[in-house]
């Protein structure tokens, strides 16, 4: 069973909120952040995780983040 949740982080208040999230894939449980993301006015960053593993960062694009991640090319070995 997926246990996702997520972690609102506001200026310099990181940590400001942890919410579980009713999901069941890490699609769902990315929309339901940016759900929660609006609700958060001035929020920094909302970081969805699946118990330990990192499944998205939601950034702030009006404090000068950028909306889409940076492609990066895959140099795995």
């Amino acid at each position: 069973m997926s246990s996702f949740y997520c972690i609102v982080n506001t200026p310099g208040v990181p940590v400001r909120e942890i919410s579980v999230l009713a999901s069941r894939d890490d699609a769902r449980a990315t929309v339901e952040a940016r759900t929660l993301a609006g609700r958060w006015p001035g929020f920094e960053t909302v970081v969805v995780y699946d118990g330990e593993r990192l499944v998205a960062v939601i950034s702030n694009p009006s404090l000068g983040f950028a909306e889409d991640p940076l492609p990066l090319p895959d140099l795995a070995a």
